[in-house]
């Protein structure tokens, strides 16, 4: 009778701690793991649309990244196009809002940076200009995050008003090539 007793305790300790054992994994998978699933998740989504889409819209993409929060003006798309030497230009606009001060910066330049459509070999494989946004703050954490993706630093675009007349207000100033910058910063070490 003691031996049946034993082993009936046995059991349920053992089951028992399956289950939690089980609730813990879970628990770590949902909690620790969250942004990796979701990224998972995200990029499988991304897969799927690229099966679907006109193969040959995806070969050769030029894309302009605008985190100005203004939209980019036809002549502006123009100037853009042309100062870079591309056959094309797609306009990604990434809505920023408004920014509390007491927010995390990296965590929303992260956000916001995921929320652009492109897989993680798309970042090194495609043509992009950026256009900043006007928070140095928090642009300097957007550049931060797209200079992880990209393996360098991206063009910028700097928009400057216009002159008194014109049919837009601002216009392409030049574009900036910050690799450039970088590699003839670094002699001067």
């Amino acid at each position: 009778m003691e031996h049946l007793l034993e082993q009936g305790l046995g059991t349920l300790f053992a089951f028992a701690a399956g289950i939690l054992a089980c609730k813990e994994l879970i628990e770590y998978i949902f909690t620790k793991n969250l942004p990796w699933l979701s990224r998972l998740a995200r990029n499988g989504v991304r897969r799927i649309k690229r099966v679907f889409r006109n193969p040959s819209k995806e070969d050769g993409r030029f894309l302009a990244l605008n985190f100005s929060g203004h939209p980019v003006l036809p002549g502006q798309q123009k100037a853009i196009q042309n100062s870079m030497g591309w056959p094309k230009l797609e306009v990604i606009d990434v809505p920023m809002g408004t920014i509390a001060e007491d927010e995390n910066f990296l965590k929303i330049a992260i956000l916001k940076v995921d929320g652009i459509d492109l897989l993680p070999d798309e970042w090194q494989t495609f043509s992009l200009v950026v256009i900043p946004s006007g928070y140095s703050p928090l642009w300097s954490a957007l550049l931060a995050e797209m200079h992880g993706r990209l393996g360098h630093f991206p063009d910028v675009v700097r928009i400057r008003p216009a002159p008194q007349g014109e049919k837009e207000k601002f216009k392409v100033a030049e574009i900036l090539d910050l690799r450039d910058i970088r590699h003839k910063a670094r002699t001067k070490r």
